[in-house]
């Protein structure tokens, strides 16, 4: 069976939906299919809607038996304009047409005239899921949507901005499957979206546990100029209000106004709201507390998780959570959001701490607690990590996810 799959950005990115679709593309060779990953020049957001922002090289590649497609995004004059008349005029109304989906003329050509394709595997934007189900349509094969949607929770719920406002809701309901990564998101398809119970799988993401073999944390120590006895409270993310981040901050400088001793990381893109916020706050934070590092390379990331003493992700934005596999699998403790994926995830007191999403005041107790405890620090790590291989290796992932199509008979 030869697959394609659709996603915003790939390798060498390494964001969760990326990993997540470069993950399933592998795996395909296991179970004797090809992969074909079809994707845009985007390295940064902000270049699908703009001039601003790294992007990377288009054009034709291969990695690891893989074919990639990169094609350029397209950067209209009077794009506000466009996007209105397309919104009113063309198929896929507002969901299609919203920011941050682009415009890639290269691609939508491609796509109407290409064959030989025996099922799509569409993920993440709207305007994927749309030329995935036209593509499906047209050439009467199956198509698999994975919408990577940040929905929040029942009590913090997030509104993506006209995401089902056009046709991605009949798009899932025409799906042959429907990939979810948590309960509350499943619920959202079923009860929102009209998609069938039965079409719906939650799979989740994965970790590969030999990638983590020589986590070092005296290295990420030595590179931060960390002193070895330290102890460090990590997050990694894209860090914005909606990530946490702003939580973190204010728990952080309550914490150390308390005479708490540790050094927060914020490992990762700070977005333009996040830096506002931490410029405001400057003067609070003590010299040598806190270090941010914007993108890290993959090389050192597993080495922060190991230098941690605490993994911290207070985000509504995760529809998984697969930070807290990061930390589990380095054997730290985690405090995670009662939104998206992290409660299905987290068993409360037992691998890590969940806390509601801005309660500054329940993230300091629980960071507390867990810089004073290291027996319980420990105890959550190791029950984290245990977790983590049973379930959660993209091996099992992926092999549930292929063990489901061939069940289908696609």
């Amino acid at each position: 069976m030869k697959i394609l799959h659709l996603i915003h950005r790939t390798w060498p990115y390494h964001g969760g939906a990326e990993r997540y679709v470069w993950e399933f593309a592998t795996a395909a060779q296991r179970w004797g299919h090809s992969s074909t990953i079809v994707s845009t020049d985007a390295w940064d957001m902000s270049w699908l809607v703009s001039k601003r922002g790294k992007h990377v090289q288009p054009g034709v590649f291969k990695k690891d038996g893989i074919d990639i497609l990169k094609f350029p995004v397209a950067h209209p004059p009077a794009q506000n304009i466009l996007r209105a008349v397309f919104r009113r005029f063309r198929n896929g109304g507002p969901d299609r047409f919203y920011y941050p989906n682009p415009f890639i003329p290269q691609f939508d050509k491609w796509i109407r005239s290409v064959q030989g394709f025996d099922l799509v595997h569409a993920n993440a934007m709207p305007f994927l899921l749309h030329a995935g189900y036209r593509y499906a349509k047209q050439n009467n094969v199956p198509l698999i949507s994975v919408p990577h949607a940040n929905l929040g929770s029942i009590q913090h719920r997030i509104e993506p901005l006209h995401y089902f406002a056009g046709d991605q809701p009949r798009v899932l309901r025409e799906s042959k499957l429907v990939v979810a990564h948590n309960n509350f998101e499943k619920s959202v398809y079923i009860n929102e979206c009209g998609v069938c119970p039965e079409n719906i799988i939650i799979v989740g993401s994965g970790i590969s546990p030999q990638e983590w073999s020589d986590a070092n944390g005296d290295i990420a120590k030595k590179v931060f100029s960390i002193p070895p006895d330290k102890k460090i409270v990590l997050s990694v993310t894209a860090h914005c209000k909606d990530k946490g981040s702003n939580t973190l901050l204010n728990s952080a400088i309550k914490l150390w106004k308390n005479e708490n001793d540790f050094v927060l990381i914020l490992a990762g893109p700070v977005l333009p709201d996040f830096r506002e916020y931490l410029d405001l706050r400057a003067k609070e934070i003590p010299q040598g507390k806190l270090i941010v590092t914007g993108y890290i390379r993959e090389e050192i990331r597993k080495h922060l998780f190991a230098a941690a003493t605490i993994v911290a992700a207070p985000s509504r934005l995760d529809a998984f959570g697969i930070v807290l596999l990061d930390g589990w699998i380095a054997g730290k403790p985690v405090i995670g959001c009662n939104a998206g994926g992290m409660p299905d995830l987290i068993k409360a007191d037992v691998n890590g701490f969940l806390v509601e999403f801005g309660d500054v005041q329940d993230l300091s107790k629980k960071i507390n607690i867990l810089l004073n405890n290291s027996e319980l620090a420990k105890s959550m790590g190791l029950n984290g990590r245990k977790q983590t291989l049973n379930k959660y290796t993209w091996k099992k992932v992926t092999d549930r996810f292929y063990r489901k199509i061939e069940g289908y008979q696609l």
